[in-house]
């Protein structure tokens, strides 16, 4: 089994509202992944009481999730903490502190709103990164907290590029496939190449190809585009898993991954689909900024 690794999910979000979630022990265990990103995700329209009740829910479920006697058994998945959208916490260094304490190694300045650090990738370009979110920035990079530059905006993305010391965008489609305001364009694509950063392809196919059908060929054409930029030793997948109301056909939860990875095989060399099953986001989580 390769190494695999998937670097966005909702399963915090799910679990916090009761709600079905696709991401589990038995799905991570079907489809091999050794290591699940877990993104703490609250509505930015809730009133802010609310925000917090369910942030602090979800960090508990991620504490209960990572304790040892979860993880004793060896095909169990390890997990990473990540921020989806900071609105609610803003600049507020002791809520940051208080999260990198709880294990956060990655987190987003924005969802798709606008807020006192950032635009998300629904607001105009006139919009950008403030000081605050540069600040902000800069304290995470003193943390090792990489950042999440998947819901910023184009020109959020260029002027947060300048600043953080490791960039991801955890999940992801290819905008030349399809143009959507989430997905990267090509030139955005060589800059992470050039930073070294991390690109996480998701399952959605309304970001793959703008209806509510994919399968694994639409996968295939993303990869062969990202290769053919030169980001395949930096793409792996971000499923959004627990996030999206449809997948690629073979891919409603983890557990086919399995059967992705085997239909990539047989399109490009080995070396390539191990580095996007998982060997690319464990170097980058582990590489030292820039």
């Amino acid at each position: 089994m390769m190494f695999t690794a998937d670097t966005h999910c909702d399963v915090l979000w799910k679990a916090a509202e009761n709600a079905a979630s696709v991401v589990n022990v038995d799905t991570l265990r079907q489809g091999g992944v050794n290591l699940q990103n877990a993104a703490l995700f609250v509505p930015p329209s809730l009133p802010k009481n609310r925000q917090y009740a369910l942030l602090n829910k979800e960090l508990r479920i991620f504490q209960q999730m990572t304790q040892p006697e979860q993880n004793s058994n060896d095909q169990n998945p390890d997990y990473m903490l990540s921020l989806e959208g900071a609105s609610l916490i803003e600049d507020d260094l002791k809520e940051w502190a208080r999260l990198k304490e709880a294990g956060l190694e990655m987190a987003g300045l924005t969802w798709n709103e606008k807020n006192q650090l950032a635009a998300g990738s629904e607001q105009s370009n006139k919009f950008g990164l403030t000081d605050k979110g540069k600040n902000i920035i800069e304290w995470m990079n003193h943390h090792a907290i990489v950042l999440d530059a998947a819901h910023l905006n184009e020109q959020s993305f260029w002027q947060a590029l300048e600043y953080a010391g490791k960039t991801a965008v955890s999940h992801t489609n290819v905008r030349s496939l399809h143009d959507h305001p989430r997905n990267l364009t090509d030139e955005q694509i060589r800059a992470l190449v050039h930073q070294e950063g991390f690109i996480g392809l998701t399952f959605y196919p309304y970001f793959i190809n703008g209806t509510d059908q994919a399968d694994f060929s639409d996968v295939g054409r993303q990869v062969e585009h990202l290769c053919s930029l030169g980001a395949d030793s930096i793409t792996g997948f971000g499923s959004d898993f627990d996030g999206i109301a449809k997948t690629v056909s073979g891919m409603e939860s983890p557990a086919g991954f399995p059967a992705l990875l085997e239909w990539l095989l047989q399109r490009f060399d080995e070396d390539t689909v191990k580095g996007i099953a998982g060997v690319n986001f464990n170097r980058f989580r582990h590489r030292r900024a820039l």
